[in-house]
């Protein structure tokens, strides 16, 4: 009798893939998945019937999806993102689950989000998004598929969400700022805004109003999210005619390049410019100085998402926790300030480069 070896050889697929598309399980396109049935019942291997599902059920547990409509925060394996798919898939593997990557360039043309998921095999799916792409969780909601949306909130009960507040402990930041005697202080920001970065541009504007200070919107700047981001910001603000003295930075990955340039063009931190940064893990920890930031906790929203998500799919089909958890998952967990060693009073000349990037001298 033939074998899954031989099927994977006749027709130029891997074992894994034959086994997959034998047993209807896993991510396997259409065409792979036909190729290998009729190739198998040409061999004569046995194969099994396609169960029928009723359409108000989900595909079996054993595997919920990461799907990324954020195309603003690099990389999903850098950053932020590591953090949060590294609390995902410790809930996931405690509950002897799978995650799987879902390319939402693999959805077919008019194909409901409830029919791709089964189609690919996830029962579930662990969203992304950016303010363009809300959207998307609107109609995953609207199609019953278990779901939820790290990283931003919603109005309404639909669409189950975990985020980090940062609103607060942005205040705090600014405030903080204000206490110390700075009154310019510059703001470097993701050129794409999601609900996060709302919040602490939104937070920087409260806290210079209440302190009775002027918003000056030539101190805020938007940049990319990488390794030149916080640079340009950087050289933007510090070419000013008056630069400002303290500098917020809305992204770790902004902080850290807006400290290394202050070294190269001979900035003091923080005897010339303090600077505040967010920090989503320990990142804060590897630099000199140890920045002050606005510290969230991206693993433990990737976690408590995951392990609700999870769950409510179990229970939904029938297996462990059949009594279900709680119906929706709408949680914040609140960010804090950690003052470390790149904030002080400002300078009494503040220090500037040229446009082309050099210290120029103060007068």
């Amino acid at each position: 009798m033939a074998t899954v070896r031989d099927i994977a050889r006749s027709v130029g697929v891997s074992p894994a893939t034959v086994s997959r598309s034998l047993n209807q399980t896993g991510v396997v396109s259409k065409d792979i998945r036909d190729q290998v049935l009729a190739e198998a019942k040409r061999m004569g291997y046995p194969t099994k019937r396609k169960r029928s599902r009723p359409a108000d059920t989900v595909a079996p547990p054993g595997m919920i999806g990461a799907l990324f409509f954020n195309a603003s925060s690099g990389m999903p394996y850098s950053g932020y993102d590591a953090s949060v798919w590294g609390g995902v898939t410790r809930a996931a593997i405690s509950l002897k689950y799978g995650v799987s990557v879902v390319d939402p360039q693999a959805r077919e043309s008019g194909e409901s989000f409830r029919d791709f998921a089964r189609r690919i095999g996830v029962a579930g799916l662990i969203l992304r998004v950016d303010e363009g792409s809300r959207h998307r969780c609107e109609q995953i909601a609207e199609e019953g598929v278990p779901h939820v949306v790290i990283a931003d909130r919603f109005d309404g009960d639909s669409i189950n969400y975990v985020y980090c507040n940062s609103y607060d402990a942005s205040y705090a930041a600014i405030e903080h700022l204000i206490g110390l005697g700075h009154t310019r202080i510059g703001v470097g920001h993701n050129h794409v805004l999601d609900t996060d970065h709302h919040d602490r541009l939104r937070a920087y504007r409260q806290a210079l109003q209440d302190h009775g200070l002027e918003f000056d919107p030539q101190l805020v700047l938007p940049a990319a999210v990488d390794l030149r981001g916080g640079a340009s910001a950087f050289n933007r603000l510090m070419s000013m005619p008056e630069p400002p003295t303290a500098m917020f930075f809305t992204d770790p990955q902004m902080t850290v390049t807006a400290l290394r340039r202050s070294l190269e063009v001979g900035i003091r931190v923080p005897e010339e410019l303090s600077i505040v940064g967010v920090d989503d893990d320990q990142l804060r920890e590897m630099t000199f100085p140890v920045y002050t930031a606005v510290c969230q906790r991206a693993e433990q929203l990737g976690y408590e998402a995951s392990l609700w998500l999870c769950r409510q799919v179990a229970g939904l089909s029938g297996g462990q926790g059949s009594h279900g958890p709680a119906a929706k998952l709408q949680r914040q967990v609140d960010a804090v300030l950690e003052v470390n060693q790149t904030t002080a009073p400002p300078p009494k000349a503040p220090g500037r480069i040229s446009p082309a990037g050099n210290r120029l001298d103060t007068v």
